[in-house]
């Protein structure tokens, strides 16, 4: 029992001195303001239907000098229709 333990705490090690060593392990990396390159894109919200979704899938409308993103073209529509009606 005492060998099986001792084998275990080696191979323990072995894992965790491997992983600090291995510069192709995948690792958990803090974010750095400096470092954009780990965001993907940024989470905006559908000022119809409130739903969130990656900016860079949305539909863009200028109106008035102002951005808005659009999950979808219904969502759009539906928005633009309202400002007319106003």
């Amino acid at each position: 029992m005492k060998l099986l333990l001792f084998i275990l705490a080696v191979y323990v090690g072995y894992r965790i001195l491997r992983s600090w060593l291995d510069p192709s392990s995948p690792r958990k990396t803090r974010y750095s303001g400096s470092d954009h390159r780990q965001i993907d894109d940024v989470m905006v919200k559908d000022p119809v239907c409130e739903v969130y979704f990656p900016k860079k899938e949305g539909l863009r409308v200028r109106v008035d000098g102002e951005e808005h993103y659009f999950c979808s073209t219904a969502c759009r529509d539906k928005f633009l229709e309202n400002r007319k009606d106003s």
